[in-house]
């Protein structure tokens, strides 16, 4: 065999050994489009969704406290400096401490409430005491009949009001769910009083309770 067929030989077999090694490793390596890999096999961890809020209306019941529920809206009437308008202030001031027992959210009784009412600060307190420990109410709602004023004030301007109050069943329920106190409804015919001040085109609540 001649020089030149012997080079010629050695190149092929020279190349046949290159596509040998060349096939070796991509039988052990990774596919085409796959990326390699070490010895250990990871996984991705998990993603979590974010929760979305239920923008439903909810009211208060035994597995839980209002949400979502529209402010109480005060009536045109009761913004009038009289006796119907009087009136129409305490139906709305007994229905913001309902919305606030219920929700935990005090502020629409705050805003027409006078710093120093008593019976106001306590239905306050016992609405944001509720939400902060984890409990809430049902109820009570009430209603307001048979109102009487003759708008007359005292010397600090106060006018009273008196009233027959009818209340449904109401419950209180602790941070765990539990039932903490349950009342039935009830309409009681001794009247109740209101004492407020009517100050740049508003009614406030000085004070309230047994007349």
């Amino acid at each position: 065999m001649g020089v030149a067929a012997r080079a010629i030989r050695s190149v092929f077999a020279a190349l046949a050994g290159v596509v040998a090694v060349c096939l070796a490793l991509t039988a052990c390596g990774p596919g085409p489009g796959e990326a390699a890999t070490s010895g250990a096999s990871t996984s991705a961890a998990p993603v979590s969704s974010p929760v979305t809020p239920d923008p439903r209306r909810t009211p208060a019941s035994s597995t839980g406290a209002a949400r979502n529920l529209p402010r109480p809206e005060l009536p045109e009437i009761a913004k009038q400096n009289t006796k119907e308008g009087f009136a129409a202030f305490t139906q709305y001031w007994l229905d913001t401490v309902t919305y606030g027992l219920e929700t935990g959210d005090s502020r629409p009784l705050k805003e027409i409430s006078l710093p120093d009412c008593k019976m106001c600060n306590g239905y306050i307190e016992r609405a944001e005491t509720a939400k902060l420990k984890g409990g809430w109410n049902v109820g009570p709602k009430w209603t307001v009949s048979s109102f009487s004023t003759d708008m007359r004030l005292d010397v600090n301007r106060t006018a009273l009001g008196y009233f027959i109050l009818g209340e449904s069943a109401s419950s209180q329920y602790g941070p765990e769910g539990q039932l903490v106190d349950q009342l039935a409804p009830e309409y009681d015919k001794d009247p109740k009083a209101i004492y407020a001040v009517y100050n740049d085109g508003r009614w406030l609540c000085a004070q309230a309770g047994q007349a």
